[in-house]
């Protein structure tokens, strides 16, 4: 059985046949957060020790004494005592101040403010994690950590929700501090933007029946990536989408120029500015003297097609084509 601090202190001292002799000089206070303070003294040595029960603090007590005796005569510091303690109670931990809030203040739904600056912003949404709970079952104090991007506050209260709320409001602060230093800007540059706002509004009606979030999550199976984008739209949007795609076909595919082929592919990119989705075109010779256009749309994953043709016009439109009749069967 391995020995306790107490009996290694009393083996050493029965050897000088001296008694160390212990002394109760703490009895708890009687609160919930008691805590015992036991004195030992032998040789004329004086140590202390803390615990959560008298038999964790004698034992703590003697474990001061056995280092403060290898200190005295020089020895090497003892290793620590297999075994401490039959009973090991821990210390409690510090209690962490709570802000208490004036009752006058009115209430502000902090998580909900900056989920929606978050969102205006194009943040990353914040995500909150409980880094500590301490004390009582009755009066607990609970700890939680607010993360945006690189930025994380923590909030410190009674209840989740509250802690939930301070650190929120924390993490708001500190964005609005940041956002009041930046450069405003000359005004050229304010002019410019009151145009970009005024085509914004313009665009409103449609881009508001948009979901947040215009790209296809990386994570679904490719299986399941036609239901995906479908489900972007609501029944009207889907509807809308594809009487515009059908409308600019070609009826004639023999009729090729360029300026043909330049009209249908900015149709094309004006149904797709909509839904804030955009088109890059490559194109390549091949070995057989033809010509090779790709184009791809900017989804994630993005949608690719291609077409080869003895001109360059001749590609494109072939492949513009197969873009239409893919995002129609799409959106079916």
């Amino acid at each position: 059985m391995d020995k306790t601090p107490v009996s290694i202190l009393h083996e050493i001292m029965a050897k000088n046949l001296v008694t160390p002799n212990y002394e109760l000089i703490h009895d708890g206070g009687g609160t919930h957060i008691n805590t015992f303070t036991y004195r030992v003294t032998c040789e004329g040595l004086t140590a202390t020790g803390i615990g959560r029960s008298k038999k964790d603090a004698k034992h703590e007590a003697a474990k001061a004494m056995l280092e403060a005796i290898a200190a005295h005569r020089g020895y090497l510091q003892l290793p620590a005592s297999p075994a401490q303690s039959s009973v090991r109670t821990p210390l409690p931990p510090t209690i962490p101040e709570v802000k208490r809030t004036p009752p006058d203040e009115p209430f502000i739904n902090a998580v909900g403010a900056l989920q929606d600056l978050c969102i205006e912003n194009n943040l990353q949404e914040p995500k909150y994690k409980q880094i500590n709970e301490v004390g009582p079952p009755h009066a607990k104090i609970f700890s939680i950590q607010c993360t945006v991007t690189t930025f994380k506050e923590t909030g410190i209260a009674r209840t989740k929700k509250q802690a939930k709320q301070e650190a929120a409001k924390k993490m708001l602060d500190k964005i609005n501090e940041l956002t009041n230093g930046l450069h405003v800007g000359t005004n050229k540059e304010l002019d410019e933007r009151k145009d970009y706002s005024q085509i914004a509004k313009a665009r409103y009606p449609a881009l508001s029946r948009l979901p947040a979030s215009r790209k296809i999550n990386l994570g679904v199976k490719i299986s399941e990536y036609h239901l995906q984008f479908k489900n972007l739209f609501d029944t009207e949007m889907q509807k809308e989408l594809t009487e515009k795609l059908t409308s600019i076909i070609p009826r004639n595919e023999n009729y090729i120029s360029e300026e043909f082929v330049e009209d249908l592919l900015n149709k094309l990119q004006d149904v797709l500015a909509i839904i804030g989705l955009d088109i890059t075109t490559s194109v390549f010779p091949s070995v057989t003297e033809k010509i090779v256009v790709t184009m791809r749309i900017d989804t994630s994953p993005s949608i690719v097609e291609f077409a080869v043709g003895a001109t360059k016009a001749d590609a494109e439109m072939h492949t513009i084509i197969k873009l239409i009749k893919n995002l129609i069967l799409l959106l079916k």
